[in-house]
Protein backbone atom coordinates (compact mmCIF):
# COMPACT_ATOMS: atom_id res chain seq x y z
CA UNK A 1 0.00 0.00 0.00
CA UNK A 2 0.97 3.32 -0.84
CA UNK A 3 0.20 6.91 0.70
CA UNK A 4 1.32 10.18 -1.18
CA UNK A 5 -0.85 13.07 -0.64
CA UNK A 6 -3.33 13.71 -3.77
CA UNK A 7 -2.38 10.28 -5.18
CA UNK A 8 -2.50 6.67 -2.87
CA UNK A 9 -4.73 5.02 -1.61
CA UNK A 10 -6.99 7.63 -3.47
CA UNK A 11 -6.40 10.50 -4.99
CA UNK A 12 -8.57 11.92 -1.16
CA UNK A 13 -5.47 10.99 0.72
CA UNK A 14 -4.31 14.29 2.48
CA UNK A 15 -2.73 12.15 5.36
CA UNK A 16 0.98 13.58 4.93
CA UNK A 17 2.74 16.40 7.38
CA UNK A 18 5.74 18.08 6.57
CA UNK A 19 8.01 20.71 7.11
CA UNK A 20 11.68 22.31 6.52
CA UNK A 21 12.92 23.49 10.19
CA UNK A 22 16.08 26.16 9.64
CA UNK A 23 18.60 27.52 11.93
CA UNK A 24 19.14 30.95 11.38
CA UNK A 25 21.48 33.61 12.85
CA UNK A 26 18.76 36.21 13.68
CA UNK A 27 16.93 36.39 16.96
CA UNK A 28 13.73 34.58 17.31
CA UNK A 29 13.87 33.12 14.00
CA UNK A 30 14.72 29.66 14.80
CA UNK A 31 10.85 29.50 15.60
CA UNK A 32 9.39 30.50 12.18
CA UNK A 33 7.54 27.79 10.85
CA UNK A 34 7.75 27.13 7.33
CA UNK A 35 4.89 23.69 6.82
CA UNK A 36 2.72 25.46 4.16
CA UNK A 37 5.27 25.90 1.58
CA UNK A 38 5.58 23.78 -1.60
CA UNK A 39 9.46 23.13 -1.37
CA UNK A 40 12.34 24.36 0.35
CA UNK A 41 16.03 23.72 1.21
CA UNK A 42 17.55 21.02 2.66
CA UNK A 43 21.08 21.06 3.58
CA UNK A 44 23.71 23.68 4.43
CA UNK A 45 23.00 27.44 3.17
CA UNK A 46 25.25 30.37 3.65
CA UNK A 47 23.86 33.39 5.35
CA UNK A 48 26.23 36.10 6.02
CA UNK A 49 29.53 34.12 6.79
CA UNK A 50 28.34 31.64 9.03
CA UNK A 51 26.36 28.37 7.60
CA UNK A 52 22.98 27.45 9.08
CA UNK A 53 21.32 23.88 8.41
CA UNK A 54 18.15 22.86 7.17
CA UNK A 55 16.42 19.55 8.14
CA UNK A 56 12.88 18.16 6.49
CA UNK A 57 10.41 16.18 8.72
CA UNK A 58 7.60 14.44 7.44
CA UNK A 59 5.07 12.05 8.97
CA UNK A 60 2.62 9.88 6.90
CA UNK A 61 -1.08 8.92 8.60
CA UNK A 62 -1.05 5.00 8.08
CA UNK A 63 -4.08 4.16 10.30
CA UNK A 64 -5.92 2.88 7.78
CA UNK A 65 -3.57 -0.09 7.68
CA UNK A 66 -5.89 -1.93 10.44
CA UNK A 67 -5.27 -5.94 9.33
CA UNK A 68 -1.33 -5.95 9.62
CA UNK A 69 0.18 -9.50 11.25
CA UNK A 70 3.44 -8.52 9.87
CA UNK A 71 5.45 -5.51 7.70
CA UNK A 72 7.80 -7.09 5.18
CA UNK A 73 9.13 -3.96 3.71
CA UNK A 74 8.84 -0.60 3.87
CA UNK A 75 10.63 2.53 1.98
CA UNK A 76 9.83 6.53 2.13
CA UNK A 77 10.46 8.83 -1.06
CA UNK A 78 11.38 11.99 -1.53
CA UNK A 79 11.70 14.28 -4.31
CA UNK A 80 14.90 16.44 -4.51
CA UNK A 81 16.78 19.02 -6.82
CA UNK A 82 19.94 19.20 -5.81
CA UNK A 83 21.92 22.70 -7.30
CA UNK A 84 24.48 21.25 -10.23
CA UNK A 85 26.85 20.08 -9.85
CA UNK A 86 27.26 19.58 -6.58
CA UNK A 87 26.53 16.18 -4.87
CA UNK A 88 24.34 16.08 -1.60
CA UNK A 89 24.48 13.34 0.98
CA UNK A 90 21.26 12.75 3.04
CA UNK A 91 21.01 10.81 5.98
CA UNK A 92 17.50 9.89 7.62
CA UNK A 93 16.10 9.19 11.57
CA UNK A 94 12.92 8.41 13.56
CA UNK A 95 12.04 11.41 15.01
CA UNK A 96 11.76 10.80 18.51
CA UNK A 97 9.21 12.36 21.28
CA UNK A 98 9.61 11.38 24.69
CA UNK A 99 6.50 13.65 25.70
CA UNK A 100 4.78 11.50 23.25
CA UNK A 101 3.17 14.71 22.26
CA UNK A 102 3.09 15.12 18.31
CA UNK A 103 4.53 17.95 16.15
CA UNK A 104 2.42 20.25 14.42
CA UNK A 105 2.74 21.07 10.72
CA UNK A 106 1.77 24.62 11.03
CA UNK A 107 0.62 27.10 8.15
CA UNK A 108 4.05 29.51 8.28
CA UNK A 109 5.32 32.41 10.53
CA UNK A 110 6.26 33.19 13.97
CA UNK A 111 5.04 30.78 16.82
CA UNK A 112 2.93 28.82 14.48
CA UNK A 113 4.26 25.30 14.20
CA UNK A 114 7.30 22.96 14.16
CA UNK A 115 10.67 24.98 13.82
CA UNK A 116 14.29 24.72 14.46
CA UNK A 117 13.76 24.78 18.24
CA UNK A 118 9.99 23.88 18.82
CA UNK A 119 7.61 21.33 17.88
CA UNK A 120 4.59 23.37 17.66
CA UNK A 121 5.33 26.85 18.01
CA UNK A 122 5.26 26.56 22.05
CA UNK A 123 7.10 23.59 23.41
CA UNK A 124 10.73 23.41 22.71
CA UNK A 125 12.68 20.21 21.31
CA UNK A 126 15.04 18.77 23.92
CA UNK A 127 17.57 19.72 21.58
CA UNK A 128 16.93 22.44 18.86
CA UNK A 129 16.83 20.61 15.38
CA UNK A 130 14.64 18.32 16.59
CA UNK A 131 14.93 15.03 18.94
CA UNK A 132 15.49 12.00 16.58
CA UNK A 133 17.05 8.61 17.62
CA UNK A 134 20.90 8.06 16.68
CA UNK A 135 20.56 4.83 14.74
CA UNK A 136 20.36 6.19 10.80
CA UNK A 137 18.17 4.68 8.57
CA UNK A 138 20.08 4.95 5.50
CA UNK A 139 22.50 7.65 3.78
CA UNK A 140 22.29 8.58 -0.20
CA UNK A 141 24.51 10.75 -1.84
CA UNK A 142 22.23 12.90 -4.96
CA UNK A 143 23.95 15.14 -7.34
CA UNK A 144 20.75 15.26 -9.91
CA UNK A 145 16.80 15.66 -9.84
CA UNK A 146 16.68 12.61 -8.11
CA UNK A 147 13.76 10.71 -6.41
CA UNK A 148 15.85 10.19 -3.07
CA UNK A 149 14.52 6.47 -1.23
CA UNK A 150 15.29 5.26 2.08
CA UNK A 151 14.38 1.71 3.56
CA UNK A 152 12.42 1.71 6.66
CA UNK A 153 12.95 -1.01 9.22
CA UNK A 154 9.19 -3.27 9.47
CA UNK A 155 10.09 -3.56 13.17
CA UNK A 156 9.61 0.69 13.16
CA UNK A 157 6.45 0.67 10.83
CA UNK A 158 5.07 -2.15 12.47
CA UNK A 159 5.13 -0.39 15.46
CA UNK A 160 3.43 2.60 14.10
CA UNK A 161 0.62 0.96 12.91
CA UNK A 162 -0.02 -0.80 16.22
CA UNK A 163 0.16 2.23 18.10
CA UNK A 164 -0.32 5.13 15.54
CA UNK A 165 0.55 7.86 18.19
CA UNK A 166 4.08 6.69 18.09
CA UNK A 167 4.57 7.25 14.55
CA UNK A 168 6.37 10.72 14.63
CA UNK A 169 7.41 10.22 11.58
CA UNK A 170 11.28 10.73 10.21
CA UNK A 171 14.00 13.58 9.46
CA UNK A 172 16.15 13.86 7.10
CA UNK A 173 19.59 15.91 7.16
CA UNK A 174 22.66 16.58 5.67
CA UNK A 175 25.86 14.53 6.87
CA UNK A 176 28.16 17.80 6.15
CA UNK A 177 27.54 21.40 7.81
CA UNK A 178 31.24 21.99 7.09
CA UNK A 179 30.09 23.95 3.11
CA UNK A 180 27.45 25.29 1.59
CA UNK A 181 25.50 22.46 0.39
CA UNK A 182 21.90 22.15 -0.04
CA UNK A 183 18.73 20.35 -2.43
CA UNK A 184 15.34 21.48 -3.35
CA UNK A 185 12.78 19.24 -1.78
CA UNK A 186 9.26 19.23 -2.88
CA UNK A 187 6.82 18.92 -0.22
CA UNK A 188 3.08 17.48 0.41
CA UNK A 189 1.58 21.43 -0.89
CA UNK A 190 3.41 20.80 -4.55
CA UNK A 191 1.33 21.43 -7.28
CA UNK A 192 2.94 18.23 -9.46
CA UNK A 193 1.56 15.63 -6.82
CA UNK A 194 3.63 12.78 -7.97
CA UNK A 195 6.70 15.23 -6.37
CA UNK A 196 5.33 15.08 -3.13
CA UNK A 197 6.63 12.72 -0.60
CA UNK A 198 5.45 8.80 -1.10
CA UNK A 199 5.74 5.79 1.81
CA UNK A 200 5.16 2.26 0.31
CA UNK A 201 4.72 -0.77 2.97
CA UNK A 202 4.39 -4.28 2.13
CA UNK A 203 2.27 -6.18 4.88
CA UNK A 204 0.68 -9.52 5.33
CA UNK A 205 -2.51 -9.35 6.48
CA UNK A 206 -4.09 -10.39 9.23
CA UNK A 207 -3.28 -10.27 13.03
Amino acid sequence: MAFQDGVSPSAAYNGTSDAVIKDDPDAGSDNVNFGSSPSDTLGAVLLSTALYERRFIVRMDISSITNCSAVISARLSIRVRPPAPDSLTLEAHPVNLPTGKPWVEGYGGPANGISWSTIDGQAPWLSPGGDFLSSIIGEKTVSSDSVVTFSLSPALVMGWIKTPASNHGIVIKTTDISRERYAIVFEREYGVASRRPRLEIAYRPGG
